[in-house]
């Protein structure tokens, strides 16, 4: 009885672990996923949407997260995505926000900048991050000016 016992638990584990194989690549859930995100090939070039701090000679530098929601990029990166997608009003918002609080910032790329730009641009993402290309196509979703800094 015992033996039968341990046969029948280990078909079922056998089968629990199995299962999302049978499943559509896309399908995700809990407990068992088939991690989509890796399950499917995908292309080079991207959008990626990101705050720029523009200095009064044009020269340009990525807002880190910090200023954008906090100090996690994926958040930053969600708070961008979501203030593009809800309009330029909102967009705009987040924009004003950011050039807030760059005057008082430690580093003198942020601190000296006179704007800020949202902008989505198009990314050879492997090129990109070996340093060979520049990002390429670019729509500008929001741009303010930063003001001075303020009496605290």
């Amino acid at each position: 009885m015992h033996r039968l016992y341990a046969y029948a638990v280990s078909a079922a584990v056998l089968l629990s672990v199995g299962w999302p194989a049978t499943r559509e690549l896309s399908a995700d859930s809990f407990p068992l996923s088939t991690y989509p995100m890796f399950a499917r090939r995908r292309g080079r070039v991207n959008e990626v949407t990101s705050a720029l701090a523009v200095a009064r000679d044009g020269s340009e530098t990525r807002v880190p997260p910090r200023y954008v929601a906090n100090a996690e990029t994926m958040q930053a990166f969600y708070t961008l995505a979501r203030a593009v997608a809800g309009g330029p009003d909102t967009a705009h918002d987040l924009c004003q926000r950011i050039a807030h609080k760059l005057p008082g910032a430690d580093e003198p790329q942020l601190s000296q900048a006179v704007r800020v730009e949202l902008v989505t641009q198009s990314v050879d993402t492997i090129d990109y991050l070996a340093g060979r290309v520049e990002p390429g196509a670019r729509r500008v979703h929001a741009r303010c000016e930063v003001g001075p800094v303020e009496a605290r």
